[in-house]
């Protein structure tokens, strides 16, 4: 039986103990909670780990029961193990033992009993196999935005940000990777053991269809049991990835520039500076223009540059001049089509004279 408390106290280490458990360095972890934390008791103090999946790998680690390992595995099935024949037969030796009458009624009810209870394994299997085929969807979709975090960021300097952008951006992909191995593993058609009702075909009553009913609600519990296991992991591991994802994005979107920049902008060195608002493809960078609002002062002057027939790089002008208030600080320059890329639009900064 799990402890719980309710104490300001125990509340504040439990919450310590979950952000240790976010990282795969000195990670804090619990054995019965498949690597989660949900109370204080049985930890797993550990200097590395690496979840994979169903698995969960652990170096130089120590907790109470097992104490110092240098290397150790937790396997989901170690938690869940599945009964084996015997164990089956075990149970359906206790079955038979229960009192009967001669019409087979009791028998009867807990044949009605177990139908019911197998249909309500049967619901909850359905609803979990809905979650995951909606998860792979999403995985697949949420990949793509993986793909775009990393060419935002690839490109960063070296420094102290860009290490904390690096390691964000290395654990939402672990986690996605996890999530993906979860839904193979959840995927895979798994044999299991089932009646195959002998004893019921050579002499058929109640008592023996009950029990091969009973055999077929035991293992499509553990069938259920174990896949929502899967599920609740899948989950956690998702969140998981989309809030740091999410957060590595929020970064990377608001001030990307100040970090990328190798050499800032002195305006006693250069008198001119550019920014591309329209790239080669037509698409349009808030990030150069939140740069060349940063950029305006009262003694300089800005200059946009497009191609004759470029409206888009037009009706962007329009938008800058209005947004960035440059009224009487700007001038066009509007070059043929055989000189300039019709789809650039760059804003060029000098002095005023």
């Amino acid at each position: 039986m799990e402890h719980r408390n309710n104490s300001i106290w125990y509340k504040l280490r439990l919450l310590v103990c979950w952000i240790f458990n976010l990282s795969p360095i000195f990670h804090i972890s619990r054995d019965k909670g498949f690597d989660s934390i949900t109370q204080l008791t049985e930890l797993r103090f550990s200097i590395l780990t690496l979840p994979w999946g169903d698995k969960h790998i652990y170096l130089l680690s120590y907790n109470k029961e097992k104490g110092f390992e240098l290397f150790s595995v937790l396997k989901l099935s170690d938690l869940q193990p599945s009964r084996n024949q015997e164990e089956l037969e075990e149970c359906k030796k206790k079955f038979l033992e229960l009192d009967d009458d001669a019409d087979g009624l009791k028998s009867q009810l807990r044949i009605e009993f177990l139908k019911h209870k197998h249909a309500d394994c049967q619901n909850s299997m359905n609803t979990l196999n809905n979650k995951v085929n909606s998860y792979v969807a999403i995985a697949l979709v949420y990949a793509g935005l993986c793909t775009f975090l990393f060419k935002s960021i690839h490109n960063l300097p070296v420094s102290t940000i860009s290490v904390v952008i690096w390691v964000i951006f290395t654990l939402s992909v672990i986690f996605l990777v996890n999530v993906l191995v979860l839904l193979r593993r959840y995927l895979q058609v798994k044999a299991s053991i089932k009646s195959m009702f002998m004893s019921f075909k050579e002499s058929p009553d109640w008592q023996k269809l009950a029990e091969g009913i009973y055999i077929d609600w035991l293992k499509s519990r553990e069938e259920q049991v174990a896949a929502a296991t899967l599920v609740l992991n899948i989950e956690k591991y998702f969140i998981r990835s989309i809030i740091l994802s999410t957060l590595l994005l929020i970064i990377t979107t608001l001030q990307p520039y100040s970090w990328q920049a190798k050499e800032p902008l002195h305006s006693s060195n250069k008198s001119t500076a550019e920014f591309i608002l329209l790239n080669g493809e037509g698409n349009f960078s808030p990030q150069e223009l939140l740069r060349l609002s940063k950029a305006i002062s009262p003694d300089k002057k800005v200059i946009f540059i497009y191609s004759s027939s470029n409206t888009l790089g037009k009706t962007t002008t329009d938008f800058a001049i209005t947004a960035l208030k440059l009224t009487g600080q700007n001038s066009t320059i509007e070059l043929s089509d055989n000189v300039f890329d019709t789809k650039m639009l760059i804003a060029s900064m000098e002095e005023q004279k």
